[in-house]
């Protein structure tokens, strides 16, 4: 049976809201929990989409946690399959570097909700075009990287020129949270005391209070998201299908 394969990092970023955008649309979901150890066969055959999520770590700490080797040749793979691929945060970075980009620390943190700007690219496509021009979203990183050779920009924010980019038809970075939850800020919140000690500028309980504010949003934003996606997916799913019946 087709199923869209999750890559997970970390026990505090799951699907959120991403998981019920899969389950009313019947998809078929495998989460991958990577920080247990799990690494799938390659049954591409199989798979509608990859979707990436986030993490603590960064793209260059394989010392420390191993399987990114293995996770980066896993999405070469998948770009050479053509299989439609997401990334969420560290899965962004992990697509920008596997495509060759530099992946790097960025000038300051970003925590917390704040403005990206859209890019006339950004506001012509089919997954982002809903958004404002200036949407306020979620974040929480401190590496950014380079457009990757071939990238479209589509977004952009005044501390990272690239908060999101689209290659080809079907794969999207996103450097922001479209997915999370308030009770995974929360979480977060409280997981990663060590972040927040790095970032004095930034008040927990100004998240918490702005999350009343900007949740309910972000949800319409990444349902939507998240749906345009998985229905772009399974059609280049149905194409790649017929076409290696027509060639058979």
């Amino acid at each position: 049976m087709d199923e869209v394969l999750v890559f997970q990092h970390d026990p505090f970023e799951d699907l959120g809201t991403f998981a019920e955008v899969l389950e009313k649309q019947g998809t078929r979901c495998r989460v991958i929990q990577l920080f247990h150890g799990e690494m799938p066969a390659e049954e591409w055959d199989r798979i509608q989409a990859l979707i990436i999520l986030g993490g603590p770590m960064g793209v260059y700490d394989e010392e420390q946690f191993p399987f990114l080797r293995w996770e980066k040749r896993i999405i070469r793979a998948a770009i050479d399959e053509a299989v439609p691929l997401l990334g969420v945060c560290l899965g962004a970075q992990l697509i920008a570097a596997t495509l060759g980009a530099p992946v790097y620390h960025g000038p300051v943190k970003e925590i917390g909700w704040s403005p990206i700007s859209i890019t006339p690219h950004g506001q012509l496509d089919s997954l982002l075009g809903y958004l404002p021009e200036s949407a306020t979203v979620f974040q929480w990183h401190g590496d950014g990287f380079d457009l990757p050779s071939g990238a479209i920009r589509l977004a952009s924010s005044v501390n990272y020129e690239n908060q999101a980019f689209r290659l080809g038809k079907n794969i999207y970075a996103l450097q922001f949270h479209l997915e999370v939850t308030p009770r995974m800020i929360e979480r977060w919140i409280d997981a990663r005391s060590k972040d927040l000690a790095q970032a004095p500028y930034v008040s927990p309980e100004k998240i918490l209070a702005d999350t009343q504010s900007y949740a309910a949003t972000l949800k319409y934003y990444g349902e939507r998201f998240l749906t345009e996606f998985v229905r772009r997916a399974i059609g280049a799913d149905k194409r790649k299908s017929e076409g290696s019946h027509a060639k058979a």
